[in-house]
């Protein structure tokens, strides 16, 4: 090799070490740093060589007298020391205070960015429901917050640091391919959420919400990724619940009409043939909810569907068409296995009471059988046949209530059993006398029967009560015969009488309840049961007042008439009254 190539290769070499040199970072900011005096040092330099060069020469060509050059040398010398000293000084102090400008710059910039870590530190670590963390492409922790880090070793039982790699800390391979998987669609550029859910009961279970983004450097490289994790349990059960509302019953638990829509709709298809639609209809609950209180009527309500439900479960959708009407949906089903179903279903509720009162339910089954047929027409025959079960089957229901009203009544109260017996045979005599028709004298007896019906949904304490009742509770007690007629209204068979029982405390002088009616306009039976609830109370036992005998009764009566009582009927009654002979304990007749 010659001298030459030597020569050449050492440059190279001594070219490169100081290109490497100067890249490196530490030595760029010292290069950097030194700039300045660099610059100033260069300045220096050539202001000098220029005034001695320039300075001698002029004084050479004017001054040929050695004596002179000195003292001009000296006075120059003077000169030259004076102005790079003032040099040197301005451009001295100049740097320093941009030195010194840095200096202060750097300090707020490392205040702020210090102020700014520790908020956004404290915004990480204050939720109980945030967890952040990044990692490196090597699935290596950089950073995390605490909540994470608690996480980490309550779930996995390890305590995670900075260059921890998280798959190794995760001892089940599906959950860790899992994560990885959702770790190298993040690294591939992707921003990416899921949502994981923890917990085997609805009390347990908890959701969490996964943020995942790249980290990308001024290259436009992935470097690593950031996860935050939310807890959105609340959000998520609330979201649930919302569902369930829009599509459910809250009563009964079943679907309700919106879902069933939605669901005929997606059930009306050639696939689905036969379809079949049952609708039922409860009986006689407007009666019981009036009798007992909704409460019971609900309860009535809940406990057909839960029939209904458990017989028809896995055959198709079950749901609460109306108030009191079910309706069961049945794709792939022919009538004659809707009308196996619905056997079942009546045998079941055929068993099952509610407080002594029958779960009855009338049905009705209608089969779309092709395609061509609306969907709606069967609902439409089905709801027909519905109601042609309903008249032949809700008598009997309503007849059926009205028994256990009064057996109810009767048992939380033995006296009102007596009683009621006592005024509807009382009725039927002075209906004789009168002489009514046969049907009105049978209507008068079961309307004296009936006729505080309406007690069924009083208080126990206020009807029993020895003492002297406020006026808030006589006012409830005077309700009766409201809530009566409502009762006996619910049964078109019965509903003849319903007026009389509303009517029965009314005075022919205006002064009853609970409309006020005098004379003529208090209806007939509704004054015979005025006469005879009145004698059969005074000839009672009552703890606010002594019994009276039948004879002291009927005076008061007597007197009564015309003021209390209709003129005419009271003279009936005392027909009916004078001719027996009484005891001096309630009269039985």
């Amino acid at each position: 090799m010659t001298k030459a190539s030597k020569g050449k290769n050492f440059f190279e070499r001594c070219s490169t070490f100081f290109r490497s040199f100067y890249k490196r970072p530490e030595y760029q900011s010292n290069f950097i740093a030194v700039i300045p005096a660099l610059k100033m040092t260069l300045v220096y330099l050539a202001i000098s060589v220029l005034w001695i060069v320039v300075s001698d020469t002029v004084t050479e060509a004017l001054l040929p007298n050695t004596h002179q050059m000195l003292i001009v040398g000296v006075i120059k010398g003077l000169i030259f020391v004076t102005a790079t000293s003032l040099f040197i000084f301005w451009q001295s102090s100049r740097e320093l205070k941009r030195a010194a400008g840095l200096k202060i710059g750097r300090d707020v910039l490392n205040a702020e960015l210090d102020n700014t870590n520790t908020i956004f530190s404290s915004v990480l670590e204050s939720s109980p429901d945030i967890m952040v963390f990044s990692l490196d492409r090597e699935y290596r922790y950089t950073a995390f917050n605490s909540r994470h880090k608690y996480s980490m070793l309550r779930v996995w039982g390890k305590e995670i640091v900075v260059g921890t790699d998280v798959l190794s800390m995760i001892n089940d391979s599906e959950r860790s391919d899992k994560l990885k998987a959702e770790f190298d669609k993040v690294l591939s550029g992707e921003f990416y959420s899921s949502i994981e859910e923890f917990g085997d009961s609805d009390d347990s279970r908890s959701y969490w919400q996964k943020y995942y983004s790249p980290i990308i450097d001024k290259n436009r490289d992935v470097i690593g990724l950031t996860c935050f994790v939310l807890n959105i349990t609340p959000l998520k059960k609330a979201q649930d619940r919302n569902l369930y509302i829009s599509y459910h019953d809250l009563l009964t638990g079943l679907y309700n009409r919106r879902y069933t829509e939605e669901t005929i709709k997606r059930t009306d298809r050639v696939e689905n043939l036969p379809v079949s639609v049952v609708l039922g209809d409860v009986n006689g609950l407007k009666l019981v909810n009036d009798a007992f209180g909704h409460q019971v009527g609900d309860s009535i309500l809940k406990k057909g569907a839960d029939i209904i439900s458990e017989i028809c479960e896995g055959r198709g959708i079950v749901s609460r068409w109306g108030s009191d009407e079910f309706m069961v949906l049945m794709p792939n089903t022919s009538e004659s296995e809707a009308d196996e179903l619905i056997s079942r279903i009546k045998l079941v509720l055929a068993q099952t009471q509610v407080n002594a009162i029958p779960v009855d339910i009338s049905f009705g089954i209608a089969t779309k059988t092709i395609a061509e047929e609306s969907i709606l027409s069967a609902i439409k025959a089905a709801e027909d046949h519905m109601n042609k079960s309903k008249i032949a089957e809700s008598k009997s229901m309503r007849n059926t209530i009205i028994k256990t009203i009064m057996h109810t009544l009767h048992e939380k109260n033995p006296r009102e059993e007596a009683h009621s017996k006592r005024v509807g045979e009382l009725c039927k005599k002075i209906a004789k006398e009168l002489n009514l028709p046969v049907i009105e004298v049978n209507l008068l007896n079961l309307a004296g029967f009936l006729h505080d019906i309406g007690k069924i949904a009083i208080d126990d304490r206020l009807l029993s009560s020895s003492e002297n009742l406020n006026p808030e509770d006589i006012e409830v007690i005077h309700t009766h015969p409201e809530i009566g007629c409502r009762i006996l209204r619910s049964s078109y068979d019965i509903a003849e009488i319903a007026e009389a029982v509303l009517y029965h405390h009314e005075r022919w002088d205006g002064s009853g309840y609970p409309k006020g009616l005098k004379g003529d306009a208090i209806p007939r039976n509704a004054s015979v049961i005025a006469v005879a609830d009145s004698f059969d109370a005074m000839t009672s036992k009552r703890s606010y007042r002594e019994i009276l005998s039948p004879e002291q009764a009927a005076e008061e009566i007597r007197a009564g008439s015309g003021t209390l009582y209709d003129p005419v009927i009271v003279d009936a009654f005392l027909k009916v009254v004078l001719s027996y002979e009484w005891d001096l304990e309630p009269w039985d007749i």
